[in-house]
């Protein structure tokens, strides 16, 4: 699969936003995230889309290390500065 983002027609991202999630350990030894999620701004704030994810220790680790990265990013740019 390549590293291709999933865009509209128009070009630009196709991007949902987060409304919730949630994770659970589960016996096999993987971690379980749960994502909500909004298609528009008419489903906010419960979100219209559910999906779940099955992520080895080691995918949600680096998973939440590359989340953290960005966010901090972000978080240290001055406010109104876009990335």
């Amino acid at each position: 699969m390549a590293d291709e983002w999933k865009l509209k027609k128009d070009g630009n991202l196709d991007i949902s936003s987060l409304t919730g999630f949630r994770t659970v350990v589960i016996q096999d030894g993987a971690v379980v995230l749960q994502i909500k999620a909004a298609t528009s701004p008419e489903h906010f704030p419960a979100g219209d889309k559910l999906e779940q994810f099955s992520l080895s220790p080691q995918t949600a680790a680096e998973l939440g290390r590359d989340l953290l990265d960005a966010a901090e990013i972000l978080l240290q740019k001055p406010e109104g500065e876009m990335h």
